[in-house]
């Protein structure tokens, strides 16, 4: 396989080479794990550029509704081409914005608020907890091979949305909305058990506040409350490995039904 196909096409053939590279780019800078700002930029670039080398010869004898000699209208097309890889990228990488979510509630609601750290990929200071989530997720993503999920959805993307054809319509809006809406379940289910017990755990403290008004339960409930959420952390994630790994793949789902849509 090569180029010849575009370099004998000089005007359109290096405008769609353009467009393919700009939404992999895209992708790349928001898509879960390969757009972790850890990832050096030059690494999602050149990914990015070895895929539009092999995606770009099948794509440039697609009709490409651009007037190739205006400025303005190439301009447009990359726009275009950047919405639709980040949205595709963005619905993926929700999941891993629900597992933080889920893990910074649960930091906080043990007392690790005092003992966050700072995190690179979003730039900010998150609990222990947030960061465990977040790696604990990071692994069954790369053991579902959702890495190459998201190369599929690359290639299959330029099929169900041609070049410099998106729109943004009721359809794929009603679909983001969804798939926000999914994140907030998704932390809730995560974080569900272990807020369980930690509240029950709470209940019961002020109970014994109340019998035994002489102790001091605000020194004690630290480390009760660190010592449930951990022993219920450590019993319950099977499950949760179990359910984050079912809820990848229904990530993996909604970014083909966003394909699918258009």
């Amino acid at each position: 396989m090569d180029l010849t196909g575009i370099l004998s096409l000089p005007p359109q053939g290096l405008v769609v080479f353009l467009l393919v590279l700009v939404r992999a780019i895209a992708i790349f800078m928001v898509a879960p794990v390969l757009g972790n700002t850890l990832v050096p930029l030059p690494v999602k670039v050149g990914l990015a550029f070895l895929l539009t080398v092999i995606l770009a010869p099948f794509l440039v004898h697609q009709p490409l509704h651009v007037d190739v000699q205006n400025f303005w209208a190439i301009g447009l097309a990359v726009l275009q081409e950047t919405a639709v890889g980040l949205m595709i990228g963005f619905i993926a990488q929700l999941l891993f914005v629900a597992m933080q979510f889920a893990g910074q509630a649960i930091g906080l609601q043990m007392g690790f608020g005092l003992a966050s750290v700072f995190d690179p990929s979003s730039q900010a200071q998150v609990s222990i907890t947030a960061q465990l989530y977040l790696f604990v997720g990071i692994l069954v993503f790369l053991l579902l091979n959702g890495h190459h999920y998201i190369i599929i959805a690359l290639a299959r993307s330029y099929h169900s949305i041609p070049l410099a054809s998106f729109t943004l319509d009721a359809h794929a809006m009603n679909l983001l909305l969804r798939a926000t809406d999914d994140m907030f379940w998704v932390a809730l289910m995560l974080m569900a058990p272990v807020l369980g017990v930690l509240v029950l755990g709470e209940v019961s403290m002020a109970i014994v506040a109340r019998i035994m008004p002489q102790m001091n339960m605000f020194v004690a409930a630290f480390p009760v409350k660190i010592f449930l959420g951990i022993v219920t952390m450590a019993l319950s994630f099977p499950l949760l490995v179990s359910y984050m790994g079912a809820t990848t793949q229904q990530s993996f789902d909604l970014v083909f039904r966003f394909l699918r849509v258009h």
